[in-house]
């Protein structure tokens, strides 16, 4: 996985880490190897597709996503879409040193480069330090540092999203931390 990729993965606690300046995985990461785990592991040359099955575990530094499936779509220059799917699909990561770790799951996870666009899909939730966003489908644009959450459309109604955000940390404002 990218430096973008985890980039942009933290990037979706971009609003939850309200004093956060740099929302970036631990240096320390980015040097360290990816290791895959899974019952089953297919490399599909012409459809341009990995797929890890069964118990997946990805790990990288303080990365970890777990998903029953996660497959990586590419062409002949690098990966372009990752799609971890699980009941729910986890992601762990520790942002930094001094923040507490970045819980996201959903049941469908999302990354796809060429449009620098991380989605949680399906009883999307994002948790760190207490705070805690949640709903149907979480669109973070790491670019833009963007962040969108839409709740499901039942029955006609409109949807709805939850943010819990503890005392303590509307509190903390940048720069006073």
């Amino acid at each position: 996985m990218s430096n973008q990729t985890r980039t942009g993965i933290l990037g979706l606690a971009l609003f939850i880490a309200w004093g956060s300046v740099d929302v970036a995985a631990l240096d320390s990461d980015r040097d360290q190897p990816i290791q895959i785990e899974a019952d089953l592991a297919v490399r599909d040359e012409n459809a341009g597709e990995t797929r890890y099955e069964g118990n997946v575990i990805l790990t990288q530094g303080s990365l970890r996503i777990t998903a029953d499936l996660i497959s990586i779509k590419h062409d002949s220059a690098a990966a372009d879409k990752i799609v971890a799917t699980g009941h729910p699909a986890t992601l762990v990561q520790q942002p930094a040193s001094d923040q507490a770790p970045v819980d996201a799951s959903a049941h469908r996870i999302e990354y796809i480069r060429s449009e620098d666009l991380v989605r949680l899909i399906d009883e999307a939730r994002i948790a760190q330090d207490g705070s805690v966003l949640s709903g149907d489908r979480i669109e973070y644009l790491v670019t833009q540092r963007k962040v969108k959450a839409a709740g499901a459309q039942e029955a006609g109604g409109e949807g709805r999203v939850e943010v819990v955000i503890p005392p303590e940390n509307l509190r903390r404002t940048p720069g006073n931390d």
